[in-house]
């Protein structure tokens, strides 16, 4: 049996950004490098399944982005991280070459989550 939802995609995607946002300034820079991993991860597979319009997912990684760097007292997030979020905010041209790349999203994303060795 399949289980659906009443809570649409972007309003997830956007909850969670919300809390990544709001637990910022307490947590280590890595776990929010790590939350900001799994929530591209997140909105890749939504995209690549057709839950998720890029332009949504876009709105949320510059949502993420200027909020994170408004915070002056916050710990500096990974570059790593930073490139995620800007490889992010370039789904808003979906379907030209200039745009993101679910690929990259997930090559990124899985590179701040696989630990170093």
């Amino acid at each position: 049996m399949m289980q659906t939802d009443n809570l649409p995609v972007v309003s997830a995607l956007t909850q969670a950004a919300e809390s990544i946002i709001s637990e910022y300034p307490a947590l280590p820079a890595v776990a929010t490098d790590r939350a900001i991993a799994l929530l591209a991860l997140w909105a890749a597979d939504a995209i690549a399944a057709g839950r998720l319009a890029p332009v949504d997912a876009d709105t949320t990684f510059t949502r993420l982005f200027v909020a994170l760097g408004d915070v002056v007292d916050g710990p500096e997030i990974a570059e790593s991280a930073g490139q995620l979020l800007l490889e992010g905010m370039t789904l808003h041209d979906w379907g030209t070459p200039f745009s993101g790349n679910l690929s990259e999203l997930r090559r990124l994303a899985f590179g701040i989550l696989t630990p170093a060795v």
